[in-house]
């Protein structure tokens, strides 16, 4: 039998997709080629060995948010959370760090701690009668223009109403009530964002947009629009 180490990412992702479905089916599994794809994936800092590993773990991971008791309080796509726990996943593990993982078995027990967690702290988020200020979310893009105090259910429901544009809604999502990183949204996203730049530049414009926006100005009350137009100037 060929050894993993010895095949190419294409070989390795084929034989790795084969020995999943064999183990979906309880069947006798090897677990070296998907854990030889997973080593690669972390060490090589993503390319075409991270892209295949998400190919094949999204959907497993899938399965685990379904699994979750506090998944349907969401009201969230479940591959919301899979590409969230995904790039959690990778940015915890990449490099030398996933040498501690002895098998495939305890990187795949981390992959489900880090879906769990996922929901978990979105439903903590939810929770949380915290006033949420847009330009409070640590990111790339930070934009001091905005000073939006509000409840963080009650900016959601406006942000969705202003941003009609599916791919705007997931990066809002993805910025303002995950708390992810250009960096992270890159990872999970890649077939909507290819770079960082690329995501705080859309990040810069829809903050600019929502700045801008009669709802958000008239929740925020006279005052606070008025503080509003004094730091954009």
């Amino acid at each position: 039998m060929t050894a993993a180490p010895n095949l190419s990412v294409d070989e390795l992702a084929t034989r790795c997709s084969e020995e999943t479905e064999k183990f979906s089916r309880r069947v006798a599994s090897d677990t070296q080629f998907c854990f030889e794809l997973l080593r690669r994936a972390m060490l090589e800092s993503g390319g075409e060995a991270l892209a295949r590993v998400f190919q094949i773990y999204e959907g497993q991971a899938i399965r685990w948010v379904y699994q979750h008791s506090g998944f349907d309080q969401t009201h969230e796509s479940a591959d919301f959370f899979a590409r969230a726990a995904l790039a959690a996943f990778y940015f915890a593990l990449r490099g030398e760090r996933f040498a501690k993982f002895p098998d495939l078995s305890y990187a795949l027990a981390y992959l489900k701690t880090c879906v769990h967690t996922s929901i978990a702290q979105y439903l903590r988020d939810q929770r949380r009668h915290q006033v949420l200020s847009l330009d409070d979310v640590p990111t790339l893009a930070y934009d001091p223009g905005i000073d939006a105090a509000v409840n963080a259910s009650d900016l959601w429901a406006d942000i969705v109403a202003l941003l009609p544009d599916p791919t705007d809604q997931l990066l809002a999502r993805s910025v303002f009530v995950l708390g992810m990183k250009p960096r992270h949204i890159v990872v999970a996203y890649p077939q909507h964002w290819q770079n960082e730049r690329d995501v705080s530049l859309q990040i810069y414009r829809i903050r600019r947009l929502l700045r801008n926006a009669p709802e958000l100005r008239r929740r925020m009350g006279e005052d606070d629009y008025q503080q509003t137009k004094e730091v954009s100037a």
